[in-house]
């Protein structure tokens, strides 16, 4: 059986590693059998393909369920050595003056704000993702409506990439068994 193959942010394809996953939380301050288990369940659970923003999203979660204190130790090591902010499930919101602004794949905090399809398309990857992994409906449903609004507040996205990111939500509604979003009035 061939290994499975994780592909990195930029790009480049390798072979998944638990051990990789285990020596992070080791070194995130994780207790041994904590970094056994969620290597093991990493290695069941991942997919051939997944992303290491996916892994780390996974990663993350196990950790502060399981100890919480290397959660902890882990975003602060983001933070510090590698200029990433990491919320709750591994991805980045930042709420400023009362508007929220989605944040794209796990990266580094770049400008806040929607501006093309693309950038909706990996935001809905992620949602698809947080599903996989057992975020329930009910959070997704409440996250593709924040999406939606986000998009249709954007003034950085012109109409075009407004109507293509609409769709976009809409067919992954439909996918899911739920009714499209429509608009009130003209973009």
């Amino acid at each position: 059986m061939a290994a499975k193959k994780v592909v990195k942010r930029d790009g480049r394809v390798e072979d998944f590693s638990a051990v990789k996953i285990y020596n992070a939380c080791i070194a995130a301050g994780a207790p041994e059998e904590v970094a056994h288990e969620i290597a093991r369940e990493a290695e069941e659970k991942i997919r051939d393909g997944a992303s290491t923003a996916e892994i780390r999203r996974f990663v993350l979660q196990r950790l502060k369920e399981m100890a919480p204190h290397a959660y902890e130790a882990w975003i602060f090591y983001d933070r510090i050595t590698k200029g990433r902010i990491t919320f709750e499930d591994g991805k980045a919101v930042v709420v400023e003056k009362g508007h929220l602004y989605l944040g794209r794949e796990v990266k580094d905090i770049g400008p806040p704000g929607l501006s093309s399809s693309e950038e909706v398309r990996g935001v809905l990857k992620e949602l698809e993702d947080d599903l996989n992994f057992g975020v329930s409906k009910a959070t997704i449903n409440a996250r593709l409506y924040a999406l939606f609004m986000g998009v249709l507040k954007s003034s950085k996205m012109p109409a075009e990439e407004k109507e293509k990111s609409i769709r976009l939500i809409n067919e992954f509604r439909q996918k899911l068994g739920w009714k499209p979003y429509e608009l009130k009035k003209l973009l």
